[in-house]
């Protein structure tokens, strides 16, 4: 029986892990494009949690009848400016990663990337690679990764 996983780290540490189980598992999705657009949609989902969570935020943070000062927008583009933070999202089967994906994080505010949740997108997660791991029929083959 193998054994799959998805892990999401932030500058190389891991924010959340979890094992799985797939019914009716297809090797042949490691062959083919359905693998590339899973990570896709999956770091998408990712991606759109950590927008939402940033708008939350900064509508918080936000006083309209306080007038930005020079400081506030310097500050602004000095978390632009520093240290990348990046986010890395990995599937695994039996702990060989077949796909990787690479996003940057310091375009949400440091409040937000280093306070990352994701325990409600768990399930969501695991059900679309559940998914896309079991369907009969794959899109156009490329050299991916054979087990």
């Amino acid at each position: 029986m193998k054994k799959f996983e998805f892990v999401l780290y932030i500058n190389g540490n891991i924010i959340c892990q979890r094992y799985f189980s797939i019914r009716n598992y297809k090797k042949e999705v490691l062959r083919s494009m359905d693998l590339k657009w899973c990570i896709d949609d999956c770091v998408h989902i990712i991606e759109s949690d950590l927008k939402d969570k940033s708008v939350d935020y900064l509508y918080k943070q936000y006083n309209p009848f306080e007038k930005q000062t020079q400081e506030q927008v310097d500050l602004t583009k000095k978390d632009l400016l520093q240290k990348e933070d990046v986010y890395h999202f990995e599937i695994k089967v039996d702990n060989r990663v077949v796909s990787q994906k690479s996003f940057t994080g310091n375009i949400y505010p440091q409040r937000v990337r280093y306070s990352v949740d994701v325990r409600s997108l768990i399930p969501r997660l695991i059900s679309h690679i559940q998914e896309v791991f079991s369907q009969e029929n794959f899109t156009v083959e490329y050299s991916g990764i054979e087990l």
